[in-house]
């Protein structure tokens, strides 16, 4: 499927600052999540590839950031009242 980005970079940049990220798994546009993730994921090596960023250092960054948050989540799980 061929997405028309014009005017993409800045639509991105709105909807990252909105943080209107609650809409994924609910899928994207009323796509499947697979597919949702599939343009996501496009969408940021766009973003990467615009901004001269590494996706891989992206990447890293966010498996670690997700470690921390699932870690939390279990710490917190197994904290008393």
């Amino acid at each position: 499927m061929t997405v028309n980005r014009e005017q993409w970079l800045h639509h991105v940049e709105e909807v990252v600052r909105s943080r209107h990220y609650t809409w994924l798994p609910s899928g994207l546009g009323g796509e499947s999540v697979d597919v949702a993730m599939t343009f996501l994921l496009t969408d940021i090596l766009h973003i990467c590839k615009l901004t001269d960023t590494q996706f891989e250092d992206v990447l890293t960054s966010a498996k670690r950031q997700f470690e921390a948050e699932e870690l939390k989540k279990q710490v917190e799980a197994i904290k008393p009242n």
